[in-house]
């Protein structure tokens, strides 16, 4: 279970830094121990220069991860949990409700989306009905942990579109 788990965030990693329309020999998985067992090491990301880049990696490597209500780790997930457990590793202290998140960051058009900045969904078109949050990735991909009964996954605008934007610092 364990081989198998690593291999998908190997190949979820892989597609991730390749970008879109990448085929599958863009990145090859390197294996490496960890806890609890055998793992797979994350392949280095693109110099973007970008020092949001631990949060996106911590996130990444939380594949899999089950979705808990009011999971904030090690190993169980909500939406925004992970998000404030993720980017404090790039030094970004951020409120723990996704809600309070959107109020914490800088609001952008879509169109100024970049890797790292956080993507939110609302009822009602603001902060007061933000109920989910999820870290971009680019490309229209973004890394979240859903919902009750699903895992950390990487996500797309097709699946589930957010409606607000944020960036931080």
């Amino acid at each position: 279970m364990v081989h198998i788990r690593g291999a998908v965030v190997a190949a979820v990693w892989a597609a991730v830094l390749a970008g879109p329309g990448a085929g599958p020999a863009a990145a090859a998985p390197l294996s490496a121990p960890g806890r609890g067992g055998p793992r797979t090491a994350l392949p280095a990301a693109r110099p973007l220069g970008d020092r949001l880049e631990p949060a996106i990696r911590y996130a990444m490597a939380h594949l899999g991860d089950p979705f808990a209500i009011g999971g904030a780790g090690p190993r169980r997930w909500d939406c925004s949990g992970l998000v404030q457990q993720a980017y404090r590793r790039a030094g970004v202290r951020l409120p723990r409700i996704a809600a309070d998140q959107y109020r914490a960051t800088k609001h952008i058009p879509r169109r100024s989306l970049r890797r790292g900045d956080l993507v939110f969904w609302s009822g009602n078109g603001r902060a007061s009905g933000v109920h989910h949050v999820a870290v971009y990735l680019g490309g229209e991909r973004y890394i979240e942990a859903p919902r009750p009964g699903f895992k950390v996954r990487v996500s797309a605008f097709s699946r589930y579109r957010p409606n607000l934007y944020g960036r931080v610092g």
